[in-house]
């Protein structure tokens, strides 16, 4: 069990530096998502489970599901291709219960922080300036990673 306890650790560092890197400039490289899918899945292949001890099973479903969940907000424009990327190397690493409340978690933190930045603007002043994205109230310019790094940790608190 402590490895797969490490194993969330790991998974936490490489979302908070997608969410580092999407809150200075709502852009996440494909050396983020696309390298973090690649150390995902050569996880699932040479030890046959994920990184939080899901199967190969499991984590190919969780990746189904991060597609369902992620292209209908890619083909209206709601989210950018990292974040599609991103979820996807998510459910490599997991299984559908974390990429499930992950989503969740996200949109929870993400509708608080706007309802607070509305309600308080100087909030958003707070943040460090190279956080400019997280600064405004809008949910059109928000970006995800961040409420996605929260949802993931609230997730892995939880189960």
């Amino acid at each position: 069990m402590p490895v797969v306890a490490m194993s969330y650790f790991v998974l936490l560092g490489w979302l908070a530096a997608c969410a580092l890197q999407d809150a200075q400039q709502r852009r996440i490289s494909n050396l983020l998502t696309l390298g973090g899918l690649a150390v995902a899945l050569a996880h699932l292949l040479l030890w046959g489970s994920s990184f939080t001890g899901a199967s190969f099973k499991a984590a190919a479903l969780a990746m189904g599901v991060a597609c369902l969940l992620s292209l209908p907000g890619y083909l209206t424009r709601q989210m950018g291709a990292a974040d599609v990327k991103m979820l996807i190397a998510l459910g490599a690493a997991s299984d559908s219960s974390h990429v499930l409340f992950s989503v969740i978690g996200a949109a929870l933190v993400q509708l608080s922080w706007l309802a607070l930045i509305r309600i308080n603007p100087t909030i958003g002043q707070a943040l460090p300036e190279k956080w400019i994205f997280l600064r405004t109230a809008t949910a059109r310019k928000a970006p995800y990673a961040p409420f996605l790094f929260s949802g993931f940790a609230l997730t892995a608190i939880w189960l």
